[in-house]
């Protein structure tokens, strides 16, 4: 936030401003801080602080119409009509903003008006026309401007004539303001064109259904362009800012849909909606929409670079530098509107502007790390001399008694210094000199053990504030970097490379810690690539390998060069040099350095390099130096194929395919252990979850044992099995009278729908609720069976079968059934469960007769996916199959269960 203007009201000092006030000290952008003593102002009729919160808050929302319009009228309330019109004048043009410009219309209404209200006088009355007509003519587009449309209308009604060509031109005024309203889609354009509709038919029917005819095409298309713009504004204001008031974006979720909703209704009206023919007009419709993106977007770069590019494409070169001059006013330190603004103002052969905005961009880049620099420095300095005050008070505290009293005053300091937390670093920590005092006061005895205490706290405070202090200042020294290369860049470009040397004599005199290696890369680069001087390039790359010798990001840089300048001999002397340091161990380098060994050099050199690599990472094998050999840039069919580095959970390393990387925990590690977001296990993907963890035992603490001697044996009572009545289906040639076959009708109509929106597990519940299950008995249902039967249904694959064709499970003979009654024990069990599984019944598993088909003849279905049944080989004749003749068995072979005699 700017400095804030005096307090020169009496309710500044009130609690609740100061708090407002406070807030506003740790975020200038506190758009809630700011209502809240705007509110209090209104609440308690402060003029003075409302005018002076209006002013500062205008300081950081200049474009914000909502407070220009508060502070005009206020200044017209006040009877300052002089700040209304300075107001009026200084913003009218470059806020498009409807609440602005309708407190304008106001005002020059109320000083227009007689003491009846109303406006008689001819000179009066062509004034206010004029205030109409360049209100309309500016936010006449927006859509809420159909109220000044309808009052534009009525005043235009209210007009007295005197005679037949003044009623004329009342006439055709109204007329042609009507037209024009019920063009523009606004809220009220329905009800204008009612008005219209009853106006022209009070003047002459005939002449009516001419004239809304010819303007009745405009006003659909205005009408239908409303209800699309309707959506585009909901899902604006839906994300819109708190109150509507910009603020710099910090990416959330809502300011993004803000920024994506504005761009897609810019994009709507680019479109021409309204199918506008004149060029002018679309233009000046599509730049009043980009203008309102500006004013809501303030404090978003890309939107102003859009309005700019727009501009551009329209041929209206000298708008869109204006636009970008705009920009570069209201976002000085934005990299992205001060690098277009340089480019576009290079397009336009205005050299002067290049390097005024460049040395204006470096020299704001440095001032902020100066700024940072200082603000850190000064809280490490009173932590410092707090750590300072602490040792002497110990020293003169060593070996004394403890007192009364020191304890408490220990825990003063103690909770004080807890005060200084870390969130507050833009605030003056005024309270350490009065810690300084307190801890000179200390007693002996608790006091010591509560210095410590201290002590530990505030070394932690100092660790944590210069851990943010570089994490800040390296994104400060990045974008001063950036700055000087895109300024060496226009330079090369405008005035060549002699310039850029000249150029580069500056940040190289800068002190350490301002600039990163990325500024002599690039010089470097353009050394090499435009002045064409391998040998000017090398030796810059050599000269600042002594400053950044413990950056592996520039020594990575270096070799790079090496290799592609063809400069093998150093590329491998520099690997050497730092292989064995700790920039060394950067797995950036060693991959690097052997994709070059790799692609040029002779076996013996690589199988020393792969040697040096397993033994120097961890995580790294034969296995992966193969995977890294055998792939060439992305291409690592080797890695991904033949080894399955994605899949497997030994490839743990930091390892990509077999390429190092520094961090073995990083996103080389493909499968780490690491749970996968958003991968439910058991998903296809989900085998890159740690699913062992699934299988841990449980915890016996945790459950109940049940205790199983309480449990009463249960006995159940077997009912005499009665076979049911035939189906009067009939069977086919398996069919017998003591086979009846359970059958399930696929002809139903919930079914078919069932497979015809493919939800086979549903279709397989619902076929299967439709058997009579008491039908079965103890018998269990054949599963191969149930399968046969879905298939056969309608809409799988093939046609619908005939009715009387029921591929279920069968049913034993009655002989299988009293033979169960004696229940054998152990294998004879079990031999007897198998040979009524393997009965004439079911074709398939003999021929009616007691012989009974192979093993290969029971699983014919093997190759289609179906399940295999769980009988083995037997020892009967293998030639032996089931009878074609069945019309079962015909349709089996059509479906690919018997392909031919020899199978």
């Amino acid at each position: 936030m700017s400095e804030s203007a005096p307090n020169t009201s009496e309710s500044s000092g009130n609690p609740e401003v100061v708090k407002y006030r406070q807030r506003l000290a740790r975020s200038s952008h506190d758009v809630e801080a700011w209502l809240g003593i705007v509110n209090y102002a209104k609440h308690a009729g402060d003029d003075a602080l409302l005018h002076e919160t209006y002013v500062d808050a205008l300081k950081q929302y200049p474009s914000s119409g909502q407070l220009l319009a508060s502070l005009a009228e206020l200044e017209l309330r006040r009877g300052n009509r002089q700040g209304a019109e300075a107001v009026f004048n200084s913003n009218l043009f470059s806020v498009p903003s409807i609440e602005l410009w309708q407190c304008y219309l106001n005002y020059v209404l109320k000083s227009n008006v007689d003491s009846q209200g109303v406006v008689l006088q001819p000179e009066r009355r062509a004034t206010v026309m004029q205030c109409y007509k360049l209100v309309l003519d500016n936010v006449g587009y927006d859509r809420d401007a159909g109220r000044i449309w309808s009052d534009y209308i009525a005043f235009l009604n209210s007009a007295q004539t005197n005679a037949p060509y003044e009623e004329q031109q009342k006439v055709e005024l109204l007329r042609e303001t009507y037209q024009a309203a019920v063009a523009v889609p606004h809220l009220k354009v329905e009800e204008i064109w009612k008005n219209y509709d009853a106006f022209e038919n009070r003047l002459d029917r005939t002449t009516a259904r001419q004239m809304l005819s010819r303007t009745s095409p405009s006003y659909m298309t205005a009408r239908t362009a409303l209800r699309v713009m309707n959506k585009h504004w909901e899902d604006i204001r839906r994300s819109q800012p708190p109150y509507g008031i910009p603020a710099p974006p910090e990416w959330s979720p809502r300011e993004i849909d803000y920024l994506e909703a504005w761009k897609k209704y810019l994009k709507w009206e680019t479109d021409n909606p309204l199918n506008i023919s004149d060029a002018v007009m679309l233009r000046k419709r599509i730049g009043f929409t980009y203008n309102q993106a500006c004013m809501a977007l303030r404090f978003y770069p890309e939107i102003w670079i859009d309005y700019a590019e727009y501009l551009s494409s329209q041929e209206q070169h000298g708008d869109a530098l204006a636009k970008m001059h705009s920009a570069s006013l209201a976002l000085p330190s934005s990299l992205a509107v001060q690098f277009a603004y340089a480019e576009m103002a290079e397009k336009h052969k205005q050299p002067n502007v290049c390097k005024q905005v460049y040395e204006q961009i470096v020299k704001l880049t440095r001032a902020v790390i100066d700024s940072t620099t200082a603000r850190y420095t000064s809280k490490l300095d009173k932590y410092e001399k707090r750590l300072l005050l602490i040792a002497t008070k110990s020293a003169s505290l060593d070996g004394q008694q403890d007192a009364p009293g020191a304890g408490a005053a220990s825990e003063v300091i103690l909770a004080e210094s807890d005060s200084d937390s870390d969130s507050s670093d833009d605030m003056v920590d005024g309270d350490m000199d009065d810690n300084a005092s307190d801890i000179s006061r200390l007693e002996a005895g608790n006091a010591t053990a509560a210095l410590e205490r201290i002590k530990t706290r505030t070394n932690a405070r100092v660790a944590s504030t210069k851990a943010r202090m570089e994490q800040e200042l390296g994104e400060k020294r990045e974008h001063y970097t950036l700055c000087w290369i895109m300024y060496l860049r226009y330079t090369q470009r405008a005035e060549g490379i002699d310039a850029v040397r000249e150029l580069l004599r500056r940040p190289r005199k800068e002190p350490s810690g301002y600039l990163t290696y990325h500024l002599f890369v690039a010089a470097a680069q353009m050394e090499y690539h435009v002045a064409k001087k391998p040998g000017v390039a090398a030796k810059l790359f050599e000269f600042y390998s002594k400053i950044y010798s413990d950056q592996s990001a520039y020594i990575v840089e270096y070799l790079s060069y090496l290799i592609n300048s063809g400069d093998d001999t150093n590329a491998r002397a520099l690997f050497e040099r730092f292989q064995g340091t700790g920039t060394g161990d950067s797995g950036d380098m060693w991959s690097t350095f052997a994709d070059f060994e790799y692609n040029y050099g002779d076996l013996g050199s690589i199988a020393k390099l792969d040697k040096r690599f397993i033994e120097k990472f961890e995580h790294e094998s034969v296995l992966t130096r193969l995977a890294a050999r055998y792939s060439y840039l992305d291409a690592d069919s080797v890695a991904v194929n033949d080894f399955g580095f994605p899949y497997r959970k030994e490839h743990r390393g930091g390892v990509v395919h077999g390429h190092a990387h520094e961090d073995a925990g990083g996103h080389g590690d493909i499968d780490s252990g690491n749970e996968v977001p958003n991968i439910a296990v058991g998903s296809v993907t989900g085998r890159h979850l740690r699913k062992g963890q699934l299988l841990v035992p449980v915890t016996p603490k945790r459950f109940v044992r049940l205790d199983a001697s309480a449990l009463e044996e249960y006995d159940p009572e077997v009912e005499e099995y009665v076979p049911p009545e035939p189906s009067p289906y009939g069977g086919g040639s398996m069919s017998a009278s003591s086979d009846v076959r359970h059958t399930i009708s696929s002809s139903g109509p919930p079914y078919s729908q069932l497979l015809e929106q493919g939800d086979i597990l549903s279709y397989v519940a619902a076929s299967v609720s439709t058997i009579d299950l008491q039908s079965f008995g103890p018998r269990a249902l054949d599963v191969d069976a149930l399968l046969d039967a879905i298939m056969q249904a309608n809409g799988v694959g093939q046609e619908q079968m005939p009715s009387s064709y029921r591929p279920l499970a069968y049913l034993p003979s009655s002989q299988s059934h009293s033979s169960r009654q004696s229940r054998p024990a152990g294998r004879e069990r079990e031999r007897e469960r198998t040979s009524r599984s393997r009965s004439k019944g079911y074709p398939g598993y003999g021929d009616g007769k007691g012989n009974i088909g192979n093993s290969r003849q029971q699983s014919s279905r093997r190759g289609m996916g179906h399940r295999q049944l769980p009988y083995g080989r037997n020892s009967y004749d293998s030639n032996v199959r089931p009878p074609k003749s069945s019309e079962y068995d015909s349709r089996r072979s059509s479906r690919g269960g018997y392909r031919g005699e020899n199978y």
